[in-house]
């Protein structure tokens, strides 16, 4: 079978399962790399070790980071599976391990400094992003009718993997919807609407985003759109939700997802009382005390 044949066919296959546009054109772009890398002339001769080999490859000569390289797997796997009908098992083809970079967290004063601009669009952006938890896919494909006033909630549709949700809309979030809506002389289906597409591109929003940080003395290139989603979730369980409510309000298929911001929060560690306050050591001396951690 030629490549463009069995590019074709993996592409059905994925359509066929619905997955999104975006995994659609990663994944095949992915398996486009490893059929050139490959070159195998018959479909039958693809191994394990081609596979691992076009890992390396992408470790060692692209310098692939190991993120990069997980979702590299997930497309050869789905490959190797629906076109070549030879499933990759985890245990001979296993995910790349990493450790994961601890995230940012805005603090109130930082929010309160993005917050302080004349900028209607920004100004939304901003408290979607904080107020709601929304992911930058979902903002730029948030229209009229996902706002519901009368419950005050936001419907979030189709997001990531197909999944819908709502979650709590603030009247703060709804009076910079209405202004936004007003001052833009009322856009169409979608709130932000792009020049050549229906929405705008969430590349656009996240390098708006990145130009405006710039101009704080807090801005580091680790901050993006979605250290405001990070902000919202940690703040979140600080305020006393529970982890259960979190997930649903992120849309997360997870808890395992929704447990890593339990990290940072510090709410509850902040009231921790000391040993050696609670067991009275200081009253002593500095004598009781060595003598204290030698028992």
């Amino acid at each position: 079978m030629h490549k463009d044949d069995l590019i074709s066919t993996f592409q059905i296959n994925m359509e066929y399962r619905n997955l999104s546009t975006n995994t659609l054109k990663m994944y095949s772009y992915f398996v486009s790399l490893f059929l050139d890398y490959t070159s195998v002339k018959d479909c039958s001769d693809y191994t394990l070790q081609d596979a691992i080999n076009f890992m390396i490859h992408l470790k060692i000569d692209n310098n692939y980071e190991p993120q990069s390289l997980n979702v590299v797997a997930c497309a050869i796997r789905y490959f190797y599976d629906v076109v070549l009908d030879k499933p990759l098992l985890k245990r001979h083809f296993p995910n790349i391990k990493y450790h994961q970079k601890d995230i940012f967290i805005f603090t109130i004063d930082q929010i309160n400094q993005l917050l302080n601009t004349n900028d209607i669009r920004m100004y939304t952006f901003i408290l979607l992003g904080f107020d709601c938890g929304l992911r930058v896919s979902e903002v730029v494909k948030l229209r009229i009718s996902d706002i519901d006033s009368k419950n005050m909630l936001l419907h979030i549709r189709n997001s990531k993997r197909n999944k819908s949700r709502v979650v709590t809309l603030s009247n703060a979030c709804l009076h910079a919807l209405r202004k936004y809506y007003l001052t833009y002389d009322r856009p169409g289906d979608y709130f932000f609407p792009g020049i050549k597409r229906p929405h705008m591109h969430p590349s656009t929003l996240n390098n708006m985003f990145t130009q405006y940080l710039k101009q704080f003395d807090f801005y580091t290139k680790d901050i993006h759109y979605h250290s405001l989603r990070h902000t919202f979730a940690t703040m979140t369980l600080e305020t006393g939700e529970n982890i259960f409510l979190l997930k649903k309000l992120l849309g997360h298929s997870s808890l395992s997802s929704t447990s890593r911001y339990i990290k940072y929060d510090r709410h509850d560690i902040q009231k921790v009382i000391p040993l050696s306050q609670k067991l009275g050591v200081f009253s002593y001396g500095y004598s009781s005390i060595y003598f204290f951690f030698l028992i």
